[in-house]
């Protein structure tokens, strides 16, 4: 089945079907998205280096923002 199909199908729901099914997509969505390789944590430190380094490679930037 195309996804063209799939849509089609989904748009024949009524109401109540659409919305588990939207609530079914996002959690699997999630899911697959919080598995991925590709996410890095950072402890609260190096949270806090970046942080600073970023306002102060910036602040020209922030001053303008904040008038």
């Amino acid at each position: 089945m195309s996804a063209a199909e799939v849509i089609a199908e989904l748009e024949k729901l009524p109401r109540q079907e659409q919305e588990e099914v939207w609530s079914f997509l996002l959690h699997a969505r999630q899911a697959k998205t919080s598995t991925d390789v590709g996410v890095a944590f950072v402890g609260d430190a190096e949270f806090e280096q970046a942080v600073q380094k970023v306002f102060r490679e910036h602040d020209e930037l922030f001053q303008r923002l904040a008038q």
